[in-house]
């Protein structure tokens, strides 16, 4: 089992704004096959944490590659993305880690 991990660092003022937007994101990647994809706000965090994460978890790297190309082949998803870009700090960045104990 694997954790995809997308982390965004917002401009000031504008953390709601995307997390609203990751709503969106999540309902497309829930209808994409993927599972139970969660937001995480950040409510206390060291110097340059990102302010929001998304998460889910995959069967394999194959799998979520498979429910990425389903997401952006949306044409939605590329008016999402010029929406939400405008509103971070720096472009989100992925995390992929292999899940080695899950008591």
């Amino acid at each position: 089992m694997f954790l995809s991990r997308l982390t965004f660092h917002t401009l000031p003022g504008k953390t709601d704004a995307v997390e609203n937007k990751l709503l969106t994101l999540a309902r497309w990647v829930d209808q994409a096959g993927g599972a139970k994809p969660r937001i995480m706000r950040t409510h206390y965090s060291s110097l340059g944490a990102p302010d929001l994460l998304f998460e889910q978890e995959v069967q394999d790297p194959g799998a979520l590659e498979q429910q990425i190309k389903t997401v952006t082949a949306n044409k939605e998803f590329h008016d999402w993305a010029q929406q939400v870009a405008p509103l971070l700090e720096r472009s989100s960045k992925r995390e992929l880690f292999k899940i080695i104990d899950s008591h």
